[in-house]
């Protein structure tokens, strides 16, 4: 059986994680791109280039300072587009070289920025929410305000391909059955 990679996206606070967590409890392969994304925050060659396109407040203690850059490129889609071909490439070789190394068949990849880059998805799931969810999810989780998680999402596009839709706006128990239901119709069931 060929590897099968399965890109679980969505915008910002719509519950891609929860689905993530609902698989790897399961017994799947998962990889997280924003875990990737975080070890690229602090890779000496991509800060040394964020710091020239942004300025040296791009970092602080020897890292990409990530809320300083939401703030900056997500009000600029110049900036975005110009940070985003910096700091996606070499999340891409990084995701590559860890799915290689996985033993299985099946891997889920939580991946915020589906169109960051281009990559071999068996599949596409779209977890979807509803706005006022979204934003006050990050609100609490990130400690942003409502003005920047409305930025985010204004940038943010849903990807315009997907396999399956997953509606993460209503119980756990319901985005369980979800899940399960999308693992039966890809026929990925353990």
């Amino acid at each position: 059986m060929k590897r099968k990679i399965i890109a679980v996206t969505g915008l910002i606070g719509s519950g891609k994680s929860a689905v993530m967590s609902i698989l790897s409890q399961m017994g799947y392969a998962t990889v997280n791109c924003d875990e990737i994304a975080r070890q690229v925050a602090t890779d000496p060659d991509v800060i040394r280039s964020v710091s020239a396109l942004l300025g040296e407040q791009s970092v602080v203690n020897g890292a990409l300072d990530r809320k300083y850059i939401r703030d900056k490129v997500f009000a600029d889609g110049k900036l975005l587009d110009k940070y985003g071909s910096i700091f996606y490439g070499r999340v891409k070789r990084l995701l590559q070289q860890r799915v290689k190394q996985l033993p299985c068949d099946v891997v889920f990849v939580e991946i915020a920025v589906l169109n960051a880059f281009e990559f071999d998805w068996a599949e596409i799931w779209q977890v979807v929410a509803p706005s006022d969810s979204i934003v006050s999810r990050v609100v609490q989780r990130d400690g942003v305000s409502e003005q920047n998680v409305r930025q985010i999402l204004n940038s943010q596009s849903a990807p315009c391909r997907y396999t399956r839709l997953i509606d993460n706006g209503g119980s756990t128990a319901d985005l369980k059955q979800q899940v399960l239901r999308a693992l039966a119709e890809a026929q990925l069931n353990k």
